[in-house]
Protein backbone atom coordinates (compact mmCIF):
# COMPACT_ATOMS: atom_id res chain seq x y z
CA UNK A 1 0.00 0.00 0.00
CA UNK A 2 2.78 2.21 0.97
CA UNK A 3 4.68 2.00 -2.60
CA UNK A 4 1.50 2.43 -4.49
CA UNK A 5 0.59 5.66 -2.65
CA UNK A 6 4.63 6.61 -3.94
CA UNK A 7 3.95 5.76 -6.82
CA UNK A 8 0.58 7.69 -7.37
CA UNK A 9 2.30 11.04 -6.18
CA UNK A 10 3.49 12.66 -9.42
CA UNK A 11 6.68 15.88 -9.14
CA UNK A 12 4.76 18.84 -10.50
CA UNK A 13 8.16 20.64 -11.75
CA UNK A 14 6.67 23.63 -10.12
CA UNK A 15 9.25 25.09 -7.07
CA UNK A 16 6.73 25.31 -4.27
CA UNK A 17 4.10 22.28 -5.28
CA UNK A 18 6.56 19.82 -5.20
CA UNK A 19 4.39 16.55 -5.63
CA UNK A 20 0.93 15.90 -6.47
CA UNK A 21 -1.75 12.95 -6.71
CA UNK A 22 -3.12 11.52 -9.86
CA UNK A 23 -6.61 13.17 -10.46
CA UNK A 24 -4.73 16.83 -9.88
CA UNK A 25 -6.62 19.99 -11.39
CA UNK A 26 -4.96 22.89 -11.45
CA UNK A 27 -5.20 26.21 -12.50
CA UNK A 28 -2.29 29.34 -12.65
CA UNK A 29 -2.32 32.99 -13.76
CA UNK A 30 0.72 34.07 -15.80
CA UNK A 31 1.73 38.09 -16.88
CA UNK A 32 3.99 37.23 -19.55
CA UNK A 33 4.49 34.87 -22.80
CA UNK A 34 7.69 33.89 -20.95
CA UNK A 35 6.42 33.32 -17.43
CA UNK A 36 3.43 30.95 -19.47
CA UNK A 37 6.75 28.78 -21.56
CA UNK A 38 9.11 28.57 -18.46
CA UNK A 39 6.00 27.12 -16.25
CA UNK A 40 4.72 24.55 -19.08
CA UNK A 41 8.15 23.67 -20.12
CA UNK A 42 9.44 22.77 -16.31
CA UNK A 43 5.63 21.36 -15.65
CA UNK A 44 6.19 19.10 -19.31
CA UNK A 45 10.03 18.27 -18.01
CA UNK A 46 8.69 16.36 -14.86
CA UNK A 47 6.15 14.32 -17.01
CA UNK A 48 8.38 13.02 -19.93
CA UNK A 49 11.25 12.26 -16.89
CA UNK A 50 9.02 10.18 -14.91
CA UNK A 51 7.20 8.20 -18.01
CA UNK A 52 3.91 10.15 -18.32
CA UNK A 53 2.35 10.97 -21.85
CA UNK A 54 2.41 14.54 -21.93
CA UNK A 55 -0.48 17.06 -24.37
CA UNK A 56 0.36 20.62 -24.89
CA UNK A 57 -2.63 22.37 -26.26
CA UNK A 58 -1.30 25.93 -27.02
CA UNK A 59 -2.93 28.98 -28.60
CA UNK A 60 -1.82 32.77 -29.38
CA UNK A 61 0.74 33.95 -28.20
CA UNK A 62 2.59 30.84 -28.50
CA UNK A 63 3.23 29.20 -31.70
CA UNK A 64 4.14 25.11 -32.09
CA UNK A 65 7.54 26.19 -33.03
CA UNK A 66 8.05 27.91 -30.08
CA UNK A 67 6.54 25.44 -27.79
CA UNK A 68 9.05 22.92 -29.45
CA UNK A 69 11.88 24.90 -28.58
CA UNK A 70 11.26 25.95 -25.11
CA UNK A 71 11.01 22.05 -24.45
CA UNK A 72 14.22 21.58 -26.43
CA UNK A 73 15.69 24.12 -24.49
CA UNK A 74 14.31 22.96 -21.20
CA UNK A 75 14.59 19.19 -21.14
CA UNK A 76 18.08 17.39 -22.05
CA UNK A 77 18.28 15.04 -25.17
CA UNK A 78 14.73 15.96 -26.05
CA UNK A 79 14.31 14.46 -29.05
CA UNK A 80 13.89 11.06 -27.32
CA UNK A 81 11.08 11.88 -25.74
CA UNK A 82 8.77 13.28 -29.30
CA UNK A 83 6.62 9.86 -29.17
CA UNK A 84 5.79 10.62 -25.28
CA UNK A 85 4.66 14.26 -26.23
CA UNK A 86 1.56 15.44 -28.24
CA UNK A 87 1.62 19.65 -29.28
CA UNK A 88 -1.12 20.71 -31.08
CA UNK A 89 -3.37 24.05 -31.64
CA UNK A 90 -6.75 24.65 -29.36
CA UNK A 91 -8.64 24.50 -32.73
CA UNK A 92 -7.48 21.33 -33.17
CA UNK A 93 -8.65 20.06 -29.70
CA UNK A 94 -10.93 22.31 -28.17
CA UNK A 95 -12.82 23.34 -31.22
CA UNK A 96 -12.58 20.61 -33.46
CA UNK A 97 -16.22 20.25 -33.98
CA UNK A 98 -16.58 23.64 -35.32
CA UNK A 99 -17.67 25.06 -32.01
CA UNK A 100 -16.80 24.32 -28.41
CA UNK A 101 -18.61 21.29 -26.97
CA UNK A 102 -17.65 20.03 -23.44
CA UNK A 103 -18.78 16.49 -23.73
CA UNK A 104 -16.87 15.49 -26.22
CA UNK A 105 -13.79 17.38 -24.77
CA UNK A 106 -14.60 15.70 -21.82
CA UNK A 107 -14.53 12.35 -23.57
CA UNK A 108 -11.38 12.83 -25.71
CA UNK A 109 -9.42 13.14 -22.48
CA UNK A 110 -10.98 9.73 -21.46
CA UNK A 111 -9.70 8.32 -24.53
CA UNK A 112 -6.33 9.51 -23.91
CA UNK A 113 -6.50 8.95 -20.41
CA UNK A 114 -6.65 5.00 -21.52
CA UNK A 115 -4.42 5.39 -24.44
CA UNK A 116 -1.53 6.01 -21.97
CA UNK A 117 -2.12 3.31 -19.78
CA UNK A 118 -2.76 0.70 -23.02
CA UNK A 119 1.04 1.79 -23.94
CA UNK A 120 2.39 1.33 -21.23
CA UNK A 121 2.57 5.33 -19.68
CA UNK A 122 2.01 6.15 -16.41
CA UNK A 123 -0.55 8.79 -17.00
CA UNK A 124 -1.87 11.63 -18.56
CA UNK A 125 -0.53 15.01 -17.98
CA UNK A 126 -2.15 17.86 -20.14
CA UNK A 127 -1.91 21.57 -20.17
CA UNK A 128 -4.50 23.74 -21.98
CA UNK A 129 -3.90 27.12 -22.69
CA UNK A 130 -6.81 29.25 -22.54
CA UNK A 131 -6.08 32.41 -24.55
CA UNK A 132 -8.45 31.73 -27.42
CA UNK A 133 -11.85 32.09 -24.94
CA UNK A 134 -13.96 34.97 -25.28
CA UNK A 135 -17.23 35.87 -24.16
CA UNK A 136 -18.91 33.62 -26.69
CA UNK A 137 -17.36 30.28 -25.23
CA UNK A 138 -16.45 31.37 -21.50
CA UNK A 139 -19.73 29.94 -19.87
CA UNK A 140 -19.83 26.78 -21.26
CA UNK A 141 -16.01 27.05 -20.58
CA UNK A 142 -16.32 27.20 -16.92
CA UNK A 143 -18.97 24.57 -17.02
CA UNK A 144 -16.41 22.16 -18.62
CA UNK A 145 -13.98 23.43 -16.11
CA UNK A 146 -16.29 22.13 -13.10
CA UNK A 147 -16.85 18.54 -14.95
CA UNK A 148 -13.27 18.29 -15.47
CA UNK A 149 -12.91 18.70 -11.69
CA UNK A 150 -15.10 16.37 -11.00
CA UNK A 151 -14.50 13.79 -13.47
CA UNK A 152 -10.81 13.94 -12.88
CA UNK A 153 -10.44 12.82 -9.48
CA UNK A 154 -11.19 9.04 -10.92
CA UNK A 155 -8.56 9.15 -13.90
CA UNK A 156 -4.87 8.67 -13.89
CA UNK A 157 -4.48 12.85 -14.93
CA UNK A 158 -3.18 15.91 -14.28
CA UNK A 159 -4.24 19.07 -15.46
CA UNK A 160 -2.74 22.36 -15.64
CA UNK A 161 -4.77 25.35 -16.51
CA UNK A 162 -2.90 28.46 -17.56
CA UNK A 163 -5.04 31.72 -17.14
CA UNK A 164 -3.58 35.38 -18.53
CA UNK A 165 -3.92 37.65 -16.00
CA UNK A 166 -4.62 40.77 -17.74
CA UNK A 167 -7.65 39.66 -19.26
CA UNK A 168 -9.36 37.94 -16.05
CA UNK A 169 -11.64 40.20 -14.17
CA UNK A 170 -12.61 39.57 -10.85
CA UNK A 171 -15.88 37.23 -11.78
CA UNK A 172 -13.43 35.52 -14.43
CA UNK A 173 -10.56 34.48 -11.48
CA UNK A 174 -13.60 33.90 -9.06
CA UNK A 175 -14.89 31.19 -12.23
CA UNK A 176 -11.45 29.70 -12.34
CA UNK A 177 -10.57 29.08 -9.00
CA UNK A 178 -13.70 27.84 -7.61
CA UNK A 179 -13.13 25.01 -10.42
CA UNK A 180 -9.37 24.13 -9.23
CA UNK A 181 -8.04 22.01 -6.71
CA UNK A 182 -4.73 24.55 -6.58
CA UNK A 183 -4.23 28.14 -7.62
CA UNK A 184 -0.73 30.07 -8.03
CA UNK A 185 0.07 33.32 -9.59
CA UNK A 186 3.17 32.92 -12.23
CA UNK A 187 4.98 36.30 -12.48
CA UNK A 188 7.27 38.42 -10.88
CA UNK A 189 5.62 38.52 -7.32
CA UNK A 190 3.80 35.60 -7.82
CA UNK A 191 7.26 33.47 -5.80
CA UNK A 192 6.47 35.80 -3.20
CA UNK A 193 2.70 35.05 -3.11
CA UNK A 194 2.86 31.24 -3.30
CA UNK A 195 5.09 30.81 -0.80
CA UNK A 196 3.14 32.88 1.39
CA UNK A 197 -0.18 30.45 0.68
CA UNK A 198 2.36 27.71 1.62
CA UNK A 199 2.53 29.13 5.15
CA UNK A 200 -0.93 29.66 5.54
CA UNK A 201 -1.69 25.89 4.43
CA UNK A 202 0.70 25.15 7.62
CA UNK A 203 -0.62 27.67 9.65
CA UNK A 204 -4.25 26.38 9.20
CA UNK A 205 -3.43 22.95 10.27
CA UNK A 206 -1.55 24.91 13.31
CA UNK A 207 -4.59 26.55 13.80
CA UNK A 208 -7.37 23.89 14.02
CA UNK A 209 -5.07 22.12 16.74
CA UNK A 210 -4.40 25.11 18.67
CA UNK A 211 -8.36 25.49 18.82
CA UNK A 212 -8.81 21.91 19.85
CA UNK A 213 -5.95 23.27 23.01
CA UNK A 214 -8.65 26.45 23.33
CA UNK A 215 -11.75 24.30 24.30
CA UNK A 216 -9.58 21.95 26.70
CA UNK A 217 -8.35 25.54 28.56
CA UNK A 218 -11.90 26.92 28.47
CA UNK A 219 -13.18 23.73 30.47
CA UNK A 220 -11.17 24.51 33.87
CA UNK A 221 -11.26 28.22 33.18
CA UNK A 222 -15.00 27.75 33.58
CA UNK A 223 -14.91 25.59 36.74
CA UNK A 224 -12.31 28.37 38.94
CA UNK A 225 -14.83 31.08 37.85
CA UNK A 226 -17.78 29.23 39.21
CA UNK A 227 -15.46 28.67 42.48
CA UNK A 228 -14.63 32.13 42.74
CA UNK A 229 -18.01 33.08 41.82
CA UNK A 230 -18.87 30.56 45.29
CA UNK A 231 -16.29 31.69 47.54
CA UNK A 232 -17.85 35.10 47.20
CA UNK A 233 -20.76 34.46 48.68
CA UNK A 234 -19.06 33.69 51.91
CA UNK A 235 -19.72 36.74 54.68
CA UNK A 236 -16.11 35.37 55.98
CA UNK A 237 -14.48 36.50 52.63
CA UNK A 238 -16.04 39.23 51.77
CA UNK A 239 -13.16 41.31 52.46
CA UNK A 240 -11.25 39.25 49.72
CA UNK A 241 -14.65 40.68 47.19
CA UNK A 242 -11.99 43.42 45.55
CA UNK A 243 -9.75 40.30 44.34
CA UNK A 244 -12.02 37.79 43.23
CA UNK A 245 -14.26 40.71 41.25
CA UNK A 246 -10.31 41.13 39.30
CA UNK A 247 -9.64 37.47 39.29
CA UNK A 248 -13.09 37.06 37.29
CA UNK A 249 -12.81 40.30 35.01
CA UNK A 250 -9.67 38.49 34.01
CA UNK A 251 -10.73 35.15 33.14
CA UNK A 252 -13.69 36.55 31.75
CA UNK A 253 -11.38 38.65 29.36
CA UNK A 254 -9.14 35.13 28.84
CA UNK A 255 -12.25 33.63 27.69
CA UNK A 256 -12.95 36.50 24.98
CA UNK A 257 -10.24 36.27 23.78
CA UNK A 258 -10.18 32.12 23.04
CA UNK A 259 -13.80 33.19 21.77
CA UNK A 260 -12.75 35.36 19.37
CA UNK A 261 -9.88 33.07 18.21
CA UNK A 262 -12.09 29.78 18.25
CA UNK A 263 -14.48 32.39 15.45
CA UNK A 264 -11.14 32.68 13.38
CA UNK A 265 -10.20 29.37 13.61
CA UNK A 266 -13.83 27.96 12.87
CA UNK A 267 -14.95 27.07 8.94
CA UNK A 268 -17.80 28.90 7.66
CA UNK A 269 -20.08 28.31 4.81
CA UNK A 270 -19.88 31.49 3.11
CA UNK A 271 -22.78 32.77 1.07
CA UNK A 272 -21.23 34.85 -2.11
CA UNK A 273 -24.29 36.44 -3.59
CA UNK A 274 -24.58 39.65 -5.63
CA UNK A 275 -25.02 42.70 -3.46
CA UNK A 276 -24.99 46.73 -3.84
CA UNK A 277 -22.22 48.25 -1.40
CA UNK A 278 -24.57 51.33 -1.04
CA UNK A 279 -27.42 49.66 0.12
CA UNK A 280 -25.71 47.83 2.72
CA UNK A 281 -24.44 50.98 3.73
CA UNK A 282 -27.64 52.74 3.95
CA UNK A 283 -29.14 49.93 5.81
CA UNK A 284 -26.41 50.17 8.62
CA UNK A 285 -26.16 54.17 8.81
CA UNK A 286 -28.95 54.39 11.51
CA UNK A 287 -26.61 52.00 13.35
CA UNK A 288 -23.73 54.01 13.15
CA UNK A 289 -25.24 56.95 13.67
CA UNK A 290 -26.38 55.62 17.12
CA UNK A 291 -23.15 54.99 18.38
CA UNK A 292 -21.46 58.23 17.00
CA UNK A 293 -24.66 60.28 18.65
CA UNK A 294 -24.13 59.17 22.10
CA UNK A 295 -20.68 60.27 21.81
CA UNK A 296 -21.14 63.57 20.30
CA UNK A 297 -19.77 62.76 16.81
CA UNK A 298 -21.43 62.82 13.40
CA UNK A 299 -21.13 60.25 10.58
CA UNK A 300 -21.44 62.13 6.88
CA UNK A 301 -22.16 58.89 4.21
CA UNK A 302 -21.39 59.89 0.58
CA UNK A 303 -21.89 57.09 -2.22
CA UNK A 304 -21.57 57.29 -5.91
CA UNK A 305 -23.38 55.21 -8.40
CA UNK A 306 -21.34 51.72 -8.16
CA UNK A 307 -21.87 48.31 -10.01
CA UNK A 308 -22.59 44.75 -7.97
CA UNK A 309 -20.68 42.89 -6.14
CA UNK A 310 -19.96 39.30 -5.04
CA UNK A 311 -19.63 39.56 -0.83
CA UNK A 312 -20.83 37.18 1.88
CA UNK A 313 -23.71 40.13 3.04
CA UNK A 314 -22.94 39.48 6.73
CA UNK A 315 -19.48 39.62 6.44
CA UNK A 316 -19.62 42.93 4.60
CA UNK A 317 -21.68 44.42 7.18
CA UNK A 318 -19.86 43.00 10.04
CA UNK A 319 -16.25 44.60 8.34
CA UNK A 320 -18.41 47.71 7.67
CA UNK A 321 -19.90 48.11 11.49
CA UNK A 322 -16.30 46.94 12.92
CA UNK A 323 -14.08 49.62 10.90
CA UNK A 324 -17.15 52.34 11.93
CA UNK A 325 -16.58 51.47 15.40
CA UNK A 326 -12.87 51.81 15.13
CA UNK A 327 -13.24 54.97 13.66
CA UNK A 328 -15.32 56.20 16.10
CA UNK A 329 -13.67 55.08 19.15
CA UNK A 330 -10.24 57.29 18.08
CA UNK A 331 -11.88 60.28 17.38
CA UNK A 332 -13.33 62.94 20.65
CA UNK A 333 -16.42 64.99 20.67
CA UNK A 334 -17.20 66.84 17.69
CA UNK A 335 -15.04 64.16 15.12
CA UNK A 336 -16.67 63.38 12.13
CA UNK A 337 -16.48 60.13 10.79
CA UNK A 338 -16.88 60.45 6.39
CA UNK A 339 -17.82 56.99 4.68
CA UNK A 340 -17.38 57.26 0.67
CA UNK A 341 -18.01 54.72 -2.16
CA UNK A 342 -17.01 55.24 -5.98
CA UNK A 343 -15.78 53.35 -8.85
CA UNK A 344 -11.92 53.44 -9.82
CA UNK A 345 -11.77 51.85 -13.41
CA UNK A 346 -13.59 48.51 -12.23
CA UNK A 347 -13.34 48.23 -8.80
CA UNK A 348 -15.90 49.53 -6.11
CA UNK A 349 -13.81 51.85 -3.51
CA UNK A 350 -15.23 52.10 0.09
CA UNK A 351 -13.40 54.33 2.19
CA UNK A 352 -14.45 54.84 5.85
CA UNK A 353 -12.15 57.87 6.93
CA UNK A 354 -12.09 59.21 10.49
CA UNK A 355 -11.07 62.80 11.95
CA UNK A 356 -8.67 60.69 14.99
CA UNK A 357 -4.80 61.15 15.60
CA UNK A 358 -4.01 57.80 13.31
CA UNK A 359 -1.88 54.77 13.64
CA UNK A 360 1.44 55.55 15.33
CA UNK A 361 4.12 55.27 12.58
CA UNK A 362 6.16 53.11 14.17
CA UNK A 363 3.10 50.24 14.66
CA UNK A 364 1.93 50.89 11.02
CA UNK A 365 4.36 47.77 9.74
CA UNK A 366 2.96 45.92 12.53
CA UNK A 367 -0.55 45.82 11.22
CA UNK A 368 -2.03 42.40 11.02
CA UNK A 369 -0.34 41.11 13.81
CA UNK A 370 -2.25 38.69 16.54
CA UNK A 371 -3.26 40.73 19.52
CA UNK A 372 -1.34 43.90 18.49
CA UNK A 373 -3.90 46.18 19.72
CA UNK A 374 -3.98 50.47 20.57
CA UNK A 375 -7.06 49.58 22.52
CA UNK A 376 -7.42 49.47 26.27
CA UNK A 377 -9.38 46.79 25.99
CA UNK A 378 -8.92 45.57 22.79
CA UNK A 379 -7.26 41.95 21.91
CA UNK A 380 -5.63 42.50 18.43
CA UNK A 381 -7.79 39.49 16.84
CA UNK A 382 -9.40 41.60 14.24
CA UNK A 383 -12.29 39.88 12.24
CA UNK A 384 -12.04 36.84 10.11
CA UNK A 385 -12.77 37.07 6.94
Amino acid sequence: MQTEMFTNLRKVGISFINYIPWGTHICSFYETKKDLIDLSSTYFKAGLENNEFCMWIISEPVSTIEAFEALKTTIPNFETYLPQIEIITHSEWYLKYGNFQCDKVLEGWITKVNHALSQGYEGLRICGCTTWLNKRYWKSFVDYEAAVERKITQLKMIALCPYQLDKCGMHEILDVVTNHQFSFICSKYGSEHNNSMAKIDRLNLMGQMAAGIAHEIRNPMTSVKGFIQLLQGKKDLAVYNDYFNIMIDELDRANGIITEYLSMARDKDKIIQPQNLNSILNSLLPLIQANALKEDKNVLLDTGEIRDILVDPKDIRQVVLNISRNGLESMGKGGVLEITTHMEHSYVILKVKDSGLGIPEDLIEKLGTPFLTTKENGTGLGLEM
